[in-house]
């Protein structure tokens, strides 16, 4: 096995698994139920958000002024109590990252090494405080250790679920009726993949069924959307499963910066992701791996050019080493 083979994975220790889940939701965001009724873009019904599209539109609106924020925790090194390895040999797979982000024109914030309280400090920020009016959609991207379920900060294990739902449309109305990507590269499980040889099969012809999208009929018509709708979770292996280091996010960035793919919409990419981590990797062993999706995409998502701006902080908005905003 090579360093590009690492698994991204260690079990619980006896001593790890007492700790107390840290994650308490802040009773304020996951208590209160306001009533919005998102309305469609010509109607104003609603004081702080308009819904981004018309009811059915097919696709996402990636024309607002900014793309929105790109956020990469990104973890290297671990309390020693936690008994875990170091996520060594991945910062030029970082860096490759953060120019496919930028090239996406996202605003992109790498976060290294932090403890959970600065995660969930964060993402409650982002979620609670910021005004994404103007921003196509957020993505939220996790380089760690995992293990059922769980995914490691520095300084212990958490469940990133109450996280991922501070963005829900009741709660952060701003970027309700936008997609809210996290892509998670961390293991979810010990049993390695050995894969299934098969045999190439004759090519058969391919036929596409299309149909055309069913219209509204009626302008200002308002309507409500499903509370959880528009998130997309990527995880790089299925549950249970082991996830090696590199495979997952060398594809993606692979596919997202080739010009064949990235005129398609966002969940045939990460078909075509699936596709070369599933067929084109491999360890000295032959063990396999195939990413995982969970879609509440509603719309086809587009990373449509925008015209570029001069920006202060071109390549990055910022870079934080485990020191607390």
């Amino acid at each position: 096995m090579n360093s590009n083979d690492e698994i991204d994975a260690q079990p619980l220790s006896t001593a790890e698994a007492t700790i107390n889940e840290p994650f308490t939701a802040p009773s304020q965001q996951l208590n209160v139920r306001p009533e919005i009724d998102i309305q469609s873009e010509e109607c104003t019904d609603h004081p702080y958000i308009r819904a981004p599209v018309k009811k059915n539109s097919p696709c996402y609106n990636m024309e607002h002024k900014r793309r929105g924020d790109a956020i990469i925790f990104h973890h290297e090194k671990f309390d020693s109590n936690l008994e875990l390895t170091p996520r060594e040999n991945d910062k030029d797979l970082l860096n490759k990252l953060i120019n496919v982000l930028n090239d996406l024109q996202f605003n992109v914030c790498v976060c290294e090494d932090w403890t959970y309280k600065q995660i969930e400090k964060k993402i409650t920020k982002l979620a609670t405080k910021e005004d994404h009016r103007n921003s196509d959609c957020i993505l939220f991207v996790f380089m760690t250790h995992g293990y059922n379920g769980k995914l490691y900060a520095k300084d212990t294990h958490y469940n990133p679920d109450p996280l991922r739902l501070l963005f829900t449309s009741d709660k952060c109305p701003s970027l309700a009726g936008k997609p809210k990507i996290f892509i998670i590269q961390a293991c979810r499980g010990n049993s390695p993949d050995l894969g299934t040889s098969l045999t190439p099969r004759p090519k058969h012809s391919s036929h596409r069924v299309s149909s055309s999208d069913e219209t509204d009929g009626h302008k200002s018509e308002p309507f409500k959307m499903a509370t959880h709708a528009d998130f997309l979770i990527a995880n790089s292996t299925v549950s249970n499963f082991t996830s090696y280091r590199t495979w997952f996010l060398e594809a993606f960035c692979d596919v997202l910066s080739s010009e064949k793919y990235r005129k398609d919409d966002f969940l045939s990419i990460m078909t075509t992701v699936q596709r070369k981590v599933a067929i084109s990797f491999a360890n000295e062993l032959g063990d396999k791996q195939i990413p995982s999706l969970t879609t509440m995409l509603t719309r086809k998502l587009y990373f449509t050019s925008k015209k570029k701006t001069p920006q202060r902080h071109a390549r990055m908005s910022c870079i934080s080493s485990n020191v607390s905003e």
